[in-house]
């Protein structure tokens, strides 16, 4: 065990906190640990003398991720082994309070039966409070996922989720910067640039996108971003990833705005269509570098470009006639950080 998680650690798989956690472990000697529980709810023990035993949580949680892949294989009629071999890349998102489960008893459950892979990544989050307190289901201080979806894109809370995910250190969902983070970033810069544009083309262009040469220093960037990109993403590095992506909208915004299109349009029509040629370009490879974050706008996107398939590579479009052209996100009333926090008081109180 003390090789497999030096080796975990020295090809940099798994997250910090995994890798301190499990040497912890190790050092201070691991020790017999009960798998069973004396509850009336649970899975039973299914071995005669046991039946009023209940297999414990996490020992029944880790072993359920080899049970769903029996399940499925024969729903599907499919070989489960495709999961479980040497070849396999698996990784296991979840917080660090559940390391130790996933860096040392699961590996030894496979072990002991003799299955690969081991945990190739441990994705291991820090925690993540509510306006600067502990989040509790039991006292209501939550946020409900069907109650947030009612009120607000599903983008939006991905987007504020991952750009602040505890990756490395606790970190806070606040309201005020919820609004903040979808009126600035996904509003002001990427809705904004999605939108200057296409609607530039129905404008200017009759609605069918401009055909010319793409800047050749523009495709090496975006050539480029898809490697970094999809490096980040494998190396489970997400937020970094897609600040990578936020950094090239931001440049697209001030490519748009130094080349002045509106201007271009009365004065040099060629120039003009080379520079909303380029922004399509930009857009259609937004569509699918953004899409494992953003899938709901990227979707919209790529159904106004009439891109009908997704893939990760560059890609080019032109003459084509665009779909209905409709704002991707809605701004968010700076009033609703007051309602949402005095909500949460309220159900706080009467939980």
């Amino acid at each position: 065990m003390e090789e497999y998680v030096s080796l975990a650690k020295e090809q940099g798989r798994w997250r910090e906190n995994a890798i301190h956690l499990s040497e912890r472990y190790l050092r201070e000697g691991l020790v017999d640990r009960a798998v069973t529980r004396d509850l009336p709810n649970g899975v039973p023990v299914p071995v005669k003398g046991y039946e009023d035993k209940k297999i414990y949580v996490w020992i029944e949680a880790v072993t359920g991720y080899y049970a769903a892949s029996k399940k499925w294989a024969l729903e599907h009629a499919e070989d489960e082994s495709q999961f479980w071999n040497a070849n396999t890349i698996a990784y296991y998102v979840h917080g660090k309070d559940n390391v130790p489960f996933h860096s040392i008893i699961w590996p030894a459950i496979l072990r002991s039966v003799k299955k690969d892979p081991l945990p190739t990544h441990i994705v291991s989050n820090e925690f993540l409070t509510i306006e600067q307190k502990k989040l509790s289901t039991s006292r209501n201080w939550a946020i409900w996922v069907p109650e947030i979806l009612d009120h607000y894109h599903p983008d939006s809370i991905r987007y504020f989720l991952l750009a602040n995910a505890p990756e490395k250190r606790d970190s806070d969902f606040s309201w005020r910067e919820f609004v903040y983070s979808h009126n600035s970033e996904l509003l002001g810069a990427y809705g904004n640039f999605v939108n200057r544009t296409l609607k530039f083309v129905e404008k200017s262009f009759d609605g069918i996108t401009p055909s010319a040469v793409i800047n050749k220093k523009l495709k090496e960037k975006v050539i480029r971003l898809y490697d970094e990109v999809g490096r980040l993403i494998t190396n489970a590095q997400f937020k970094k990833a897609l600040e990578e992506v936020f950094s090239f909208v931001r440049e697209s915004n001030k490519y748009f705005d130094d080349r002045k299109p509106w201007i271009q349009i009365k004065d040099n029509v060629t120039d003009c269509a080379e520079t909303i040629a380029n922004c399509v370009y930009i857009l259609a490879n937004l569509s699918q570098l953004l899409h494992p974050f953003l899938p709901f706008s990227s979707d919209a996107v790529q159904t106004m470009l009439g891109i009908e398939s997704l893939k990760w590579e560059e890609i080019e479009i032109s003459n084509v006639p665009l779909e209905k052209v409709n704002v991707l996100f809605e701004r968010i009333d700076l009033e609703r950080v007051k309602e949402e926090v005095q909500l949460l008081k309220e159900r706080t109180k009467e939980g």
